[in-house]
């Protein structure tokens, strides 16, 4: 009896939910979450991943360890710290081993604080939920008492995730049940959604300094940590932000995934080309129900018709035909507004698509030479030179195009760009697509370059073989002239998959507007 009262006076523990910070860190966000967490002063800060930013780095991963543990230090030095390894603090062993050294801890592990044990589940590197993550989850669970308080952490919330085998996490929610958490909790999607089933709290955790570019409170989008607060046999969980303080109510997971899924699945366009005079926009149902979808169209240059149209949405794609008549440059291209209802509870949701373009080049067979320069007869065509910014719009970037061209063996690229005297940052990027891995290459003024290969599944890799860049610089104006390994890129039906951008400090200018790790998405660069 006494020790179940001593117990019972060290309740309710307040526990601070720390969320992600990769995916453009905002360090500004970053350290206001951290300040307001200190005002707070929690029992405990519990932390779902993603601190660093490497981006398949190791060197820049291990740079922003260094710069953020002296600000988390004044979390880690007031209150008992909670660590949880996300994907992008761990992606292959070697940065898993760091991962021990920077924090002092496993990445899965058993720690018992202020009456609650907190079951650290390591998903860095898991793609997907399995039976042998449930044997993983089993095992550690067999370590603790769950007849006391404790909650389960991890980085990744596959409850919540669309793309799951529905049994498996069935599966995973009847252990759950069985062994009685009093919360499961993860980050990895940057949006908070909270959930009750079975007396058992499932959160998504926003992020706590990443980069949100257009808050958004209702659906759980905007930079927050959470606020928990834990009973022997019960949990409250709040989100709090600098504008105030939200209930878990505010957005469940069946409305996260709805979201998603609709911002993201629900419409595919054909890529629009100029030489055609219509455009097809495809409707995928995402809802087991009919809803009434309101499409407003911003054609941009390409003059579609119709503008504006209410369409109902059943259990079957709905294919939209639209005339057009496009003029000058590809950008703007055009923009959809969707406005609709979506959930059990009838939300609405308004959202942006950005209508992608197929961009075209010709590399002619010509005898180019590796030397920085496009001299005369190296290439022929037209010289590229529409680029698009940050917002889809005619980029103001000075002078940057490229010419294509090959010799059968290799593709090569002519980049040209003028510049002016107060760039600080100035390079070039390259993204090809082959046999489902994306090929990476940047090229700084200066001549650094970082190159990566970026497989369907697995770790990034760096990639060594198979081009070769040459720059050339003349007072601010610079070239970068780049040749490939048409084998390795692995040709289809005679065209390359390409993106092609330049970055100068915190603008850009794209060939293709968005920029997507996306094979259907991507420019074609003809091998004539």
């Amino acid at each position: 009896m006494v020790l179940i009262l001593i117990l019972m006076a060290s309740f309710p523990v307040r526990i601070a939910v720390f969320g992600d910070r990769t995916g453009s860190p905002d360090d500004n966000e970053f350290e206001i979450a951290v300040d307001a967490i200190v005002e707070m002063s929690p029992d405990i800060v519990l932390s779902v991943g993603d601190f660093v930013e490497g981006n398949g780095d190791v060197a820049t991963a291990c740079e922003d360890w260094d710069n953020i543990l002296p600000v988390l230090e004044r979390l880690t030095s007031r209150f008992p710290f909670v660590y949880t390894p996300g994907n992008n603090d761990i992606w292959n062993d070697q940065t898993e081993n760091y991962w021990r050294e920077y924090t002092g801890t496993e990445p899965s592990r058993i720690e018992e604080i202020s009456g609650i044990t907190f079951v650290v589940w390591d998903t860095s590197r898991d793609d997907c939920l399995s039976m042998d993550d449930l044997d993983l989850i089993e095992n550690l669970i067999k370590e603790i008492d769950t007849d006391n308080p404790w909650i389960l952490v991890t980085h990744k919330p596959f409850w919540f995730m669309s793309y799951e085998d529905p049994d498996v996490v069935s599966d995973f929610k009847e252990l759950m049940i069985e062994t009685g958490p009093l919360a499961v909790i993860g980050g990895h999607i940057h949006s908070f959604a909270a959930d009750r089933e079975d007396g058992v709290l499932y959160i998504s955790a926003g992020s706590s300094g990443s980069t949100v570019w257009e808050p958004d409170p209702e659906h759980g989008n905007f930079t927050q940590f959470g606020w928990m607060t834990i009973w022997p046999d019960s949990a409250a969980y709040a989100v709090v932000d600098a504008r105030g303080v939200y209930s878990e109510t505010i957005n469940t997971g069946e409305e996260m995934n709805l979201f998603h899924l609709y911002r993201n699945e629900m419409i595919a366009g054909r890529q629009l080309e100029t030489g055609l005079e219509s455009t097809v926009l495809t409707l995928r149902p995402v809802e087991d129900r009919t809803r009434t979808i309101r499409l407003s169209i911003n054609s941009g240059n390409w003059n579609l018709y119709p503008d504006t149209l209410d369409i109902e949405l059943m259990e079957d794609p709905v294919e939209l035909h639209f005339t057009q008549s496009p003029e000058g440059s590809p950008y703007p291209s055009p923009v959809i507004s969707v406005n609709m209802e979506y959930g059990s509870r009838n939300r609405e949701m308004s959202f942006e698509y950005f209508w992608p373009v197929l961009r075209r080049a010709n590399a002619f067979i010509m005898e180019p030479v590796l030397d920085g320069t496009a001299s005369m007869g190296e290439y022929r065509g037209v010289f590229q030179t529409d680029f698009a910014n940050p917002e889809g719009q005619p980029s103001d970037l000075p002078g940057t195009g490229f010419r294509a061209a090959t010799d059968t063996e290799n593709l090569f690229i002519c980049m040209q760009m003028r510049g002016n005297s107060s760039i600080s940052d100035d390079y070039v990027g390259f993204i090809f697509n082959s046999n489902d891995s994306f090929y990476w290459l940047r090229v700084w003024r200066d001549g650094t370059t970082k190159a990566l290969i970026i497989p369907p599944e697995g770790d990034w890799e760096d990639w060594e073989e198979g081009y070769s860049i040459v720059i050339e610089t003349e007072g601010t104006d610079w070239c970068v002239e780049a040749a490939f390994d048409i084998a390795l890129l692995d040709p289809e039906e005679d065209f390359v998959g390409m993106h092609l951008y330049r970055v100068v400090d915190d603008d850009y200018a794209t060939w293709i507007y968005p920029i997507e790790f996306d094979a259907s998405t991507m420019g074609r660069i003809w091998l004539e």
